[in-house]
């Protein structure tokens, strides 16, 4: 989930200790940082898990673990309250009937336009002939093997997307047009560093500056110390003692496979390739973790973000429509794959 658009600019020390965050309240640099309600009614939120059982969550909730273990199938989804969808993480089935109109019954009961899933080789077509959609694939996700990106829709405005040909276009444009170039020399002034807990402030800092909605609670320190946890790692730009840039990828050791995503830099240093030389740190990391393929979700809208990936020499796999929420709207994400 990658790419935006800048918010207010914040000026931060180095020392931990020092760093402190005074909110305009005003003009709030994202959705938390505002004295208004937000839109998204995250503060109370209720998930039905079965006929007659229903659980209420406190607190700022994006989402929510679920896993079913049924006669004929066994599902791991993620209710995901911020973009209306459910994602099915995990499964195993024999009764492909069973599962799908269970998770079609959740979808509906908890208002989830969208179910997401990465369907292995040998039963994609599974998912088809139950009316999912193709809408495009990881290649090499499966310890080498493909996952093919699946989806069901249940409402007219989720499904469609007025700006299908302008997104087909701008790709066109990079493959036809742009060959893949050797990234720029780093500016001296410039150096790059894998992100530690004490680093989390930094984090923090640039990630209110550029994202003012986005489907993860980047600006939530503790969200931040947690996804470190659990096999995450960010890496950081800094020019002199300030943070200027970050990205992170998301690993998946089971698989073989890590996710490039919450890439992020300040307005006053875009277009000097930091991003580039960010995910060419994050690719070396990989490598070391024996992580053999990684791909982004990158804003179909962002020629910036996805001309990136493609000069990193990224392969355009598909697009995802109406995918996730960034900038208080569902948009569009485009796949770009690469074997490490």
């Amino acid at each position: 989930m990658l790419g935006g658009n800048a918010g207010g600019l914040l000026v931060q020390e180095k020392q931990v200790a020092e760093v402190e965050l005074v909110p305009d309240l005003a003009h709030p640099t994202d959705e938390w940082a505002g004295i208004n309600p937000s839109p998204k009614e995250m503060g109370l939120v209720s998930f039905t898990l079965d006929k007659g059982v229903k659980t209420t969550v406190v607190g700022t909730v994006y989402g929510m673990d679920f896993d079913i273990e049924h006669e004929g199938y066994r599902v791991k989804a993620y209710f995901d309250h911020y973009n209306k969808r459910l994602k099915i993480v995990d499964y195993e089935a024999k009764d492909y009937r069973a599962m799908l109109l269970r998770m079609a019954w959740l979808a509906d009961q908890n208002g989830f336009t969208k179910i997401f899933v990465k369907a292995v080789h040998e039963d994609f077509q599974q998912f088809l002939s139950h009316g999912y959609m193709m809408e495009g694939l990881i290649k090499y996700y499966f310890q080498g093997q493909d996952a093919y990106i699946l989806s069901r829709f249940s409402s007219q405005k989720r499904v469609r997307s007025d700006s299908l040909i302008e997104e087909a276009k701008m790709v066109e444009k990079l493959v036809y047009n742009a060959p893949v170039r050797d990234p720029r020399t780093l500016p001296a002034e410039f150096r790059i560093v894998q992100a530690k807990e004490q680093d989390i402030p930094d984090l923090v800092v640039i990630y209110r500056q550029v994202f003012e909605t986005y489907p993860s609670p980047l600006t939530n320190p503790d969200y931040i110390k947690a996804s470190m946890e659990r096999n995450v790692i960010y890496r950081l730009a800094y020019l002199g003692d300030r943070a200027v840039a970050a990205a992170s990828a998301e690993m998946d050791l089971k698989h073989s496979n890590a996710e490039m995503t919450d890439c992020a830099t300040i307005p006053e240093v875009q277009g000097k390739g930091l991003m580039q030389h960010l995910l060419m740190a994050l690719e070396k990391d990989l490598v070391d973790y024996k992580v053999h393929s990684a791909y982004t979700l990158a804003r179909a809208v962002s020629f910036g973000m996805n001309r990136v990936f493609f000069r990193l020499g990224y392969e355009f796999c598909g697009r995802l429509i109406n995918n996730c929420d960034i900038f208080g709207q569902f948009e569009d994400m485009n796949i770009w794959v690469k074997r490490l």
